[in-house]
């Protein structure tokens, strides 16, 4: 059989096995399956109508809203760009190197090559649907804006297609090259020098910038002029963003044909160039890459039995004295806690994404000092303040519902093991709720302290953004947690796929929701400083301030307590796992 006839029988094989899961799903709760498609539709209705609002606004700026129309287009999809390729190497470092699945399918009558193939395009379909999920509705709302022919979408559609695989196939070609010429020590050098290199360039342009401001001061054509000035990288002609945003552009203006059949032609070349360079990796590297990881792995065990011989003897019949936090908490919920800890820090996959998105974001809310020279009035201070809280808190969301929810179901099959502890399942819930939320609150804690002092909010105020996102933080664990057990998929070892379930699903739909009636609240509590224009110190004391805070109070603890509750009586059918 040819790699395209081999390729073909695996798709086949789980489209059958994905039409099988979705019914079966479909069938035992209809109503969920319901919610679900409502939630959905919502959301896409919702998010046209807020991308349409934007961009009208954005378009009505005197001399400059066309210019910064197309330019948002262009740093949109430059950051989907590195979002896919990213997502893609992570994902398909954790499906070919990382899940049994490969080592069963190496066993079989299949070239390297098609089993490569298949796994890179199975990262990018896990990876991409999320993508197109959200750009849709932008992309619907530009092209309402202005007011394009019908062929627009169907060109947009093609180029969308060669734009994501170019995007995936860099990811899955940086991963390969990555494992199969490098280790580890390498790697983790790398990305400390290029986090320096981000950090040191991120440093040099603020001080350039504040320089700017304090000697020319921060005049409105000055600030446009440095917006666009940071926004260069995403209009560098040599960046596949660059061609399907310019096409996408091009098309929205029909006065405008130069450039029309460049760019697509451009996407449509390095396109079938990415594939036949899978191809070739799939061919000549994969397998020696492979053999590599397991080798690594391998000789990571053995440094780890050499550094700690008294594991492989019993010449100390005593056990050792507990930690710190086990005399705290009791040892079982301290080896628990442990084993998470070093299962976190030692898959790249994880930590490097979560060191990514808060990375980010801390750098994001020191920026917000340059907004401070402009924004003198508190109307204006606190709903930037407003708005920062709504991004990290939808960043949390994302990261809780990727990581936080298949937590459960990365135990798999060895679940037993867990049972057999003289913990009980529901401890061991208990605990994973409340590792993930200390550990995420006091990071999203610290950078909106970090945004309260740039904006020169003040400690209370600093303090009650903080304690917002704390509680959200609380919120959002919990329902990930105890989601996460309701809908478990015990025998994928890949997180990527056990959120893109149904579960997964219903739980960003629903952190989603809960971040929206959370905010809302919270700024209805704060409704005078948008009304007046004034800051109440004392606003906590009004009988509205007092019934809003027991309302946020509530809502936090029916989205923490509902999901653990349905989850642990959940788990009162497991527990029969005890007895094994």
């Amino acid at each position: 059989m040819s790699t395209l006839s081999q390729w073909l029988l695996l798709s086949r094989i789980h489209w059958r096995m994905l039409r099988v899961k979705t019914a079966v799903a479909a069938g035992r709760s209809l109503l969920m399956t319901l919610t679900i498609t409502g939630f959905l539709i919502g959301y896409m209705i919702a998010a046209y109508w807020l991308f349409r609002e934007g961009l009208e606004y954005v378009g009505t700026l005197p001399a400059a809203g066309a210019l910064l129309s197309d330019r948002l287009i262009y740093v949109m999809f430059f950051c989907f760009m590195m979002m896919l390729v990213f997502s893609v190497a992570v994902t398909a470092y954790i499906s070919l190197y990382r899940n049994r699945d490969t080592r069963w399918l190496l066993t079989l009558p299949l070239s390297h090559r098609t089993i490569f193939l298949w796994k890179c395009f199975e990262a990018a379909a896990f990876s991409s649907w999320g993508l197109i999920f959200i750009l849709t509705p932008l992309l619907l709302a530009f092209a309402g804006m202005r007011g394009v022919t019908p062929d627009f979408f169907f060109k947009t559609a093609l180029v969308l297609l060669l734009f994501l695989i170019i995007a995936s196939a860099s990811g899955s070609l940086l991963l390969i090259t990555a494992v199969r010429w490098l280790n580890r020590r390498q790697i983790a050098i790398g990305m400390v020098l290029i986090g320096l290199f981000l950090a040191g360039t991120a440093l040099h342009s603020g001080l350039k910038d504040r320089k700017i401001v304090q000697d020319s001061g921060l005049s409105a054509a000055l600030t446009f002029q440095r917006v666009l000035h940071h926004t260069g990288v995403a209009v560098n002609r040599g960046s596949p963003s660059t061609w399907i945003a310019g096409a996408i552009v091009d098309w929205s203006r029909p006065y405008r044909h130069f450039g029309s059949f460049l760019y697509p032609s451009l996407l449509l070349s390095h396109a079938l160039m990415a594939v036949l360079l899978l191809s070739l990796a799939g061919d000549r590297w994969f397998y020696q890459s492979w053999n590599q990881s397991l080798q690594q792995s391998a000789f990571s065990a053995l440094r780890k039995n050499k550094t700690h011989p008294e594991s492989r003897t019993r010449a100390n019949p005593h056990y050792p004295r507990p930690s710190i936090l086990g005399r705290i908490i009791g040892r079982p919920l301290a080896a628990i806690s442990k084993k998470d800890f070093l299962t976190f820090i030692r898959e790249p996959a994880q930590w490097v994404q979560f060191s990514l998105v808060f990375g980010l974001l801390a750098i994001y809310s020191s920026g917000l000092r340059q907004m401070n020279g402009e924004m003198t009035q508190p109307r204006d201070l606190y709903l930037v303040a407003f708005l920062n809280l709504a991004v990290c808190a939808l960043a949390l969301s994302t990261l809780t519902t990727r990581f936080v929810f298949p937590q459960f179901s990365l135990e798999g099959r060895r679940l037993w093991i867990l049972a057999m502890s003289p913990l009980k399942l529901p401890s061991i819930i208990t605990q994973k709720f409340v590792t993930s939320t200390l550990f995420s609150s006091l990071i999203v804690a610290m950078i909106l302290f970090i945004g309260g002092y740039n904006l020169q909010l003040g400690f209370n105020d600093s303090a009650f953004f903080a304690v917002a996102v704390v509680l959200l933080s609380f919120g959002l664990n919990g329902l990930a947690v105890g989601l996460g057990v309701i809908f478990p998929n015990l025998r994928e070892s890949n997180a990527a796929k056990i959120v893109s379930g149904f579960g997964g699903t219903l739980c960003l739909v629903g952190s989603f929701i809960y971040i929206l009636i959370f905010i809302l609240l919270l700024a209805y509590l704060r409704w005078d400083i948008f009304k007046n224009n004034s800051v109440d110190p004392l606003w906590y004391r009004t009988p509205s301030g007092a019934a809003g805070l027991i309302l946020l109070g509530f809502l936090t603890f029916i989205t923490t307590a509902g999901p653990l509750f349905f989850s642990k009586k959940k788990l009162k059918r497991l527990e029969i796992l005890a007895n094994i």
